[in-house]
């Protein structure tokens, strides 16, 4: 389901990556790079308000001293219409660079995302989590 990219899309911000140490704590930069998905259908609709609201906050609890730097990854939808088919003539469902994203910045947040529609292509969001290795 990954697919291979040659382009970058991602552009990254000013700000800090936010890394894990040894015990598994995070360390947490004062303007940590934050990693977004905006997702498919209202995704459009409600990620530029979280973002907003979650800005606030940080901004309320660390009187103005710390800020996340949003960088824009792609999957679903967007990232069909951002990277195209890759090498295999494949629609561009959820790009390597998205993944390596999300591995590399450690916390990112995702909005809604479509299932793609057609023969052997699974759900966006089942991907996301067997190649993340997310299980509860």
């Amino acid at each position: 389901m990954v697919s291979k990219t040659v382009d970058s899309k991602i552009t990254i911000p000013a700000g800090d990556k936010i890394t894990v140490n040894a015990d598994n704590s995070l360390n947490v930069p004062n303007h940590p790079i934050i990693p977004f998905i905006e997702g498919d259908g209202i995704g459009v609709d409600i990620t530029p308000p979280m973002k907003k609201v979650v800005d606030a906050a940080v901004n309320k609890a660390y009187n103005g001293k710390r800020k996340i730097a949003w960088m824009e990854i792609y999957a679903g939808e967007k990232a069909v219409k951002t990277y195209g088919k890759d090498k295999e003539g494949k629609d561009s469902w959820l790009p390597l660079e998205t993944m390596q994203a999300v591995r590399d910045y450690v916390i990112s947040i995702k909005g809604p995302l479509t299932t793609p529609v057609g023969g052997g292509i699974r759900s966006l969001n089942v991907s996301l989590r067997q190649e993340l290795d997310l299980y509860v």
